[in-house]
């Protein structure tokens, strides 16, 4: 069973039986104007919630440090940083892009 062979002839069959559509400047410019408007992505209620979302981060980063014995840092404390870090960094990227995406 050879593919390259069994592509070569359904390439050669679907050539001969092919229409020429010829050249058609206004083609792309029919097209373009049938497509919907481009509507924003952002909205000030995405904003909003991840304002939101970051106070409830600050808030968790605050009760964090105030219930956290300076002295003693287990692994369990390190971890919960870790994420917090993690999820504070991507709901501020968030906040950013959708400030990026209100702009436009």
């Amino acid at each position: 069973m050879n593919t390259n062979e069994e592509d070569k002839k359904l390439a050669q069959v679907l050539k001969q039986g092919a229409h020429d559509p010829g050249e058609n400047p206004w083609f792309t410019k029919r097209v373009l104007n049938k497509l919907p408007e481009k509507h924003s992505h952002g909205s000030w209620t995405s904003m909003v919630l991840y304002a939101i979302a970051l106070v409830a981060c600050v808030v968790c980063w605050v009760m964090m440090w105030r219930g956290q014995d300076l002295g003693t840092v287990t692994v369990r404390d390190l971890l919960y940083n870790a994420l917090m870090g993690v999820v504070t960094l991507t709901v501020l990227w968030q906040e950013v892009m959708a400030l990026i995406r209100l702009a436009d």
